[in-house]
């Protein structure tokens, strides 16, 4: 399946989910940013607990095992080598602005859910809402999907704004809280540039961000 057909599959499916029956008017795959920092395996939202391991997911036990390891082991040493060796390519932009309990903390803990099997995450925005919606990566022989549920939810007034950083990479967003925290997302594929359109303070990369905001980088 291509880039395009999986978002587009997994953007249906997320509908079903939509908030209180609220029709999203943006929606759209999403990952964190490249250059965000990513939470620890056990910060990460836990999503999709009612199914079933497939048996493709039980053979790859042992390999996750084995990132998880040295991803724990590569961390303290991860500053040390992006100070001296990838100074040029992380230059544009901080990534992340507050910590891990703060509302772009708490973002960034759902958009990498903790699944069996995987799993597609679909940001929706509505005229009320910012939801995330974990749609399950599981298949069977049968052709059925697996599940599809609400990971993380939140009023859309406590969003501040959003901030095209597509002078770093397409796609790349920023998004802003009430809290002063903000959050670097990557939309996936094709039709990203339509996901800013739904949020209703909406800045470019030539923008400043709001006073007071993006002063500091927890990481």
């Amino acid at each position: 399946m291509s880039g395009s057909d999986r978002n587009q599959t997994s953007v249906v499916r997320a509908r079903a989910v939509a908030p209180g029956g609220e029709v999203p008017r943006g929606e759209h795959r999403v990952a964190l940013a490249a250059r965000a920092p990513e939470p620890g395996y056990f910060r990460r939202t836990r999503g999709l607990r009612s199914e079933r391991r497939t048996p493709w997911s039980w053979c790859l036990l042992p390999v996750h095992a084995v990132a998880r390891l040295v991803s724990m082991t590569w961390h303290p040493f991860e500053a040390f080598f992006e100070a001296v060796f990838w100074r040029g390519e992380k230059k544009p932009g901080k990534p992340f602005c507050g910590d891990w309990n703060s509302m772009a903390g708490h973002l960034a803990r759902a958009i990498m859910p903790r699944t069996k099997n995987g799993a597609d995450v679909v940001m929706q925005v509505t005229g009320h809402h910012l939801q995330l919606a974990y749609v399950s990566c599981a298949g069977s022989l049968t052709g059925r999907h697996g599940p599809v549920e609400v990971g993380w939810s939140t009023e859309l007034g406590k969003v501040s704004w959003v901030r095209d950083r597509s002078d770093v990479v397409g796609g790349c967003h920023e998004i802003g809280f009430v809290d002063g925290s903000w959050c670097s997302v990557q939309f996936m594929g094709q039709g990203w540039r339509r996901m800013a359109e739904a949020f209703p303070f909406r800045l470019s990369h030539l923008d400043r961000m709001p006073v007071g905001l993006g002063s500091s980088s927890s990481w």
